[in-house]
C-alpha cells in the first residue's frame, strides 16, 4: 500500500503494511510531530489532515489507521526562537586553538546548537529546532518506553540526523567549512545523552534509577565526528544541569539556588561548599504539553496575560492570531485566575456568578466545564484540568527546594540568589511564578532568568580547558537527593498544592 505525505510542502511517497497507524509511519519517516502522550490518544498534539475514501478531515494520527491512496498533511506553526545569554565568554579560552567549535543543547523538547571560533571564542551562528523524538512522547519517560519498546535505535539515528543537519546549517550561515569543526560539546538530561549515543536509558526509568553512564567521556557520532558528553550526576539530574551549574557558577561562595524549568523539573542548592541537587517528577506542563489548548512557544501561542482597565491583555509569539498558550501564559493566566478569585485557594475554577466584577466576561463552560477564556473569539481557553495540571507542577518544584533547603540546614532566607534557567525560565514573569507558588515568594527579590545555561555551558566546555577542570570540580561538590523516596518531599508536596489568596 501506499501512502503520501505531505510534510510542510515537501512531498513523500511511502509503502505502507496493514496494521500500521499514520504515526507509525511518520515516525518511521522521521517526519517531527508531536505525540506527547507517546501516542495513545490523549493529548491530541498529533492531529494531521487526512484524505481517504471517507473525506477530507482533521483526525489524530496515533488512532488513524492507514489505507492504501492515503494522503496525509502535516502542517507547521512556524520557526523557533532561540535565547542567547553568552555568560560562556567568562572562561578563559583555550590558546593556541584554531579552527571552529559546536556546542549542542539537547533537550527533550527542543535542541540547540551554536559554532563558535575556537581561537577568538566569537559565536558565528546560532540555530534551533523541535527535537524530532517528540514523536515518541514529550518526556523522557516516554522515549524510555520507546527505547524499552525497540525504538532505540531509530531515536538515535533521527537525533543524530538532526544534529549533522544542524552543523551543516551552522557551518553554511557561517561559511565555515564542516571539515574545519574539530570540537563538539554535547549536553543534555541523562536519558536524551543515552539515546544520543545509543546507550539504552531503560534502566533510569526502574528503580533504583541508575543509568548505564554518567559521561565525561568522548564519543564519536557520524557526521560531527569525537564529541565531548558532559558529566551527570544521575539518572534525572543530566548533563544539561551540570553545563548549567558551570554557567552559572555554583562552586562559588554564597548560597545559591539553581533551577532548570522545561520538560523536567531539575535544581541545584549551593552552600558552604557543597551542592545538593534533585528533580522533580514536574511533567512537561511548563512545555505546554498537558494542557488542552498547550503549545510549546512558538508563533500563535500566548505566552502573557495580563488584566487592565477591564480587559484582558495577552502577548502571542511572533505577533499573530493566537491558536494555543505555552507554559509561561498558563503560569500567568492560573496567577491571574488566582489573584481575581476566578480560582480558589485549593485550585477549584468557580463558577461566573460565584465571582464580581469584570472578570466575569472572560468566565464560562464548555464541555460541561467551567473555564476561563483567552480570546475574545473564544477559541483558546483555561480549563479546570489545565489549573490542576500546573498545580501538580508547581507544588513538585516548590517542595524539591523545601527539601533541599532542609538538606543544607539552612533557611529559605538564606538564598542569595535564585537563577531560572531554560527557555521556559526565560520568558516566565517571575512575579506570576512567585504568585502561584512556584519558588516562595520570600526569593522574588533575589530571582533572575538566566537563558539557556545548559548551551552556555556546553559552549564554555568546547572553548575552556579552566570550564572543563571547573565542571569536573562541581560534579564532585554535588550531593544528590531522591525525591522518590523522601517522606518530606512528599509532605511537602501536600503543603505546596494550595494556592495563596491575595
Amino acid at each position: 500500500m501506499k501512502l503520501f505525505i505531505d510534510d510542510a510542502g515537501a512531498h513523500h511517497e511511502v509503502e505502507v503494511q496493514p496494521g500500521q497507524t499514520v504515526l507509525d509511519v511518520l515516525q518511521a519517516q522521521r517526519v517531527d510531530i508531536q505525540a506527547t502522550c507517546g501516542g495513545v490518544g490523549k493529548c491530541r498534539r498529533c492531529q494531521v489532515l487526512v484524505k481517504d475514501d471517507t473525506g477530507l478531515n482533521y483526525r489524530l494520527a496515533c488512532t488513524t489507521p492507514v489505507s492504501d491512496g492515503m494522503e496525509v498533511v502535516v502542517e507547521r506553526a512556524g520557526t523557533m526562537e532561540v535565547l542567547q545569554s553568552g555568560m560562556a565568554q567568562e572562561f578563559p579560552l583555550d590558546s593556541g586553538v584554531e579552527g571552529f567549535g559546536m556546542a549542542i543543547d539537547i533537550g527533550t523538547t527542543t535542541v540547540v546548537a551554536h559554532l563558535h571560533d575556537l581561537a577568538t571564542g566569537e559565536r558565528l551562528a546560532t540555530v534551533g529546532r523541535p527535537n524530532p523524538q517528540i514523536a515518541f512522547g514529550s518526556d523522557v519517560i516516554s522515549r524510555i518506553s520507546a527505547s524499552v519498546d525497540g525504538k532505540l535505535d531509530l531515536m538515535t539515528s533521527i537525533i543524530q540526523d538532526a544534529l549533522c543537519e544542524m552543523k551543516a546549517k551552522l557551518c553554511k550561515a557561517a561559511g565555515v567549512d564542516p571539515a574545519d569543526v574539530s570540537a563538539v560539546a554535547v549536553a543534555g538530561n541523562t536519558v536524551m545523552q543515552h539515546i544520543a549515543v545509543g546507550l539504552p536509558p531503560d534502566t533510569i526509568g526502574v528503580n533504583p534509577f541508575t543509568p548505564l553512564s554518567l559521561f565525561g567521556d568522548v564519543h564519536d557520532i557520524d557526521g560531527l565526528g569525537s564529541c565531548y558528553f558532559t558529566r551527570c550526576i544521575a539518572g534525572y539530574v543530566g548533563g544539561d544541569i551540570t553545563a548549567g551549574m558551570l554557567a552559572c557558577e555554583l562552586d562559588r561562595a554564597g548560597t545559591h539556588l539553581f533551577l532548570d524549568l522545561g520538560t523536567n523539573g531539575e535544581m541545584a542548592l549551593a552552600h558552604d561548599g557543597r551542592i545538593v541537587c534533585c528533580a522533580t517528577a514536574a511533567g512537561p506542563v511548563f512545555e505546554g504539553a498537558n494542557i488542552l489548548f498547550g503549545m510549546p512557544a512558538s508563533p500563535g501561542a500566548i505566552s502573557k496575560v495580563a488584566f487592565k482597565d477591564g480587559e484582558l491583555k495577552t502577548s502571542v509569539v511572533g505577533d499573530v492570531d493566537p491558536i494555543g498558550v505555552c507554559g509561561t501564559g498558563v503560569v500567568d493566566a492560573v496567577a491571574l485566575m488566582v489573584r481575581m478569585g476566578v480560582v480558589d485557594d485549593t485550585g477549584f475554577l468557580l463558577d461566573a456568578d460565584e465571582v464580581d466584577g469584570p472578570i466575569t466576561r472572560y468566565m464560562g463552560v464548555e464541555n460541561d466545564g467551567n473555564v476561563f477564556y483567552l480570546t475574545e473569539d473564544r477559541t483558546v481557553y483555561i480549563t479546570q484540568n489545565d489549573v490542576r495540571s500546573l498545580q501538580l507542577a508547581k507544588a513538585a518544584v516548590c517542595a524539591g527546594i523545601l527539601t533541599m533547603v532542609d538538606a543544607a540546614d539552612i533557611e529559605v532566607s538564606s538564598i542569595e540568589t535564585l537563577d531560572i534557567a531554560g527557555g521556559f525560565g526565560a520568558y516566565l514573569n517571575l512575579e506570576s511564578a512567585a504568585a502561584i507558588g512556584l519558588f516562595p515568594a520570600e526569593l522574588l527579590p533575589c530571582a533572575k532568568s538566566v537563558g539557556n545555561t545548559s548551551g552556555e555551558g556546553a559552549t564554555a566546555l568546547v572553548l575552556s580547558n579552566t570550564a572543563r577542570e571547573r565542571e569536573a570540580h562541581i560534579v564532585d561538590l554535588c550531593d544528590y537527593l531522591e525525591l522518590s523516596l523522601s517522606s518530606e518531599f512528599n509532605d511537602y508536596y501536600i503543603q505546596m498544592m494550595e494556592f495563596e489568596q491575595g
